[in-house]
């Protein structure tokens, strides 16, 4: 559901506001592009939700998320954006473009005895094949109950990233149990590529210790031509940054995908 876990905060209660947004459909998903690093196929999106707000314009997360997180709309939120990506993924499948949905999931949604449920429904109604959705968690939001439900989602075909991980804060083998399908490396961890004496090594410890666990390795925020090179070598299998494509409103992914001369059939 984020970019960023940063806030521009403000002391008003924006509860009745943000309450009001959805409802009045002021909330909107735009959808990042992956891309495998080797061939340049495009393979998924990231759903991020943005606020286009009556008065401020449109609103990144950063700007709101906090107060979603402690408002009582953050569930009916995450509820509403899970529903609107599955059913757009859907959408893009019905027209032969198989790519995966990655959606954020707040903690707040992973610890409601609802979610597997929220999840199910999303699924089936929409008619995204589970395989294709990808729900994207913070490393540290896992307990023993969490993981019950992951593998509840994962026994229908619903597969899990960590995101934001850093080898430097956290270890392949802490979320392996979860069950984890993919981890998304931190911007922090690719800038630090190109700066940081030893940051290749670690990359390469850690890309080779997740292919031993089964889980995939794909990055966020690559930036420039030399973080993708790095990327490759490493072995990094797929990624997402402003140096491939920014985020876009579904209706321009539609064109994009038009005009994509490379489009890949496998998930990511």
């Amino acid at each position: 559901m984020s970019d960023s876990p940063s806030v521009d905060a403000t002391d008003d209660d924006r509860a009745p506001e943000l309450a009001h947004a959805l409802v009045t459909g002021q909330f909107f998903l735009v959808y990042q592009p992956m891309f495998e690093l080797n061939t340049s196929a495009f393979s998924g999106v990231e759903a991020l939700i943005r606020w286009r707000h009556p008065e401020r314009g449109v609103l990144a997360p950063a700007q709101f998320l906090r107060e979603l997180e402690s408002s009582g709309v953050i569930g009916a939120v995450g509820r509403w954006a899970l529903a609107t990506a599955c059913h757009q993924g859907a959408e893009w499948h019905s027209r032969g473009y198989r790519l995966s949905v990655s959606v954020n999931v707040s903690s707040h949604q992973l610890n409601s005895p609802d979610f597997v449920d929220d999840v199910a429904i999303a699924i089936t109604s929409s008619r995204l094949p589970p395989q294709a959705l990808v729900l994207e968690i913070a490393g540290e939001a896992l307990n023993e109950t969490v993981a019950a439900r992951l593998r509840s989602l994962h026994a229908l075909g619903v597969r899990v990233a960590i995101d934001d991980f850093d080898p430097s804060l956290a270890t392949l083998d802490a979320v392996a149990l979860g069950p984890v399908d993919i981890v998304k490396l931190d911007r922090r961890v690719i800038a630090r590529l190109s700066v940081q004496p030893g940051s290749s090594s670690e990359l390469r410890a850690l890309v080779a210790h997740a292919d031993e666990l089964g889980i995939r390795v794909i990055a966020a925020g690559i930036e420039d031509a030399d973080q993708r090179r790095i990327l490759q070598v490493e072995h990094v299998g797929a990624g997402q940054g402003f140096f491939f494509a920014t985020p876009h409103e579904a209706h321009e992914i539609d064109s994009y995908l038009k005009g994509f001369a490379i489009f890949t059939g496998e998930p990511l």
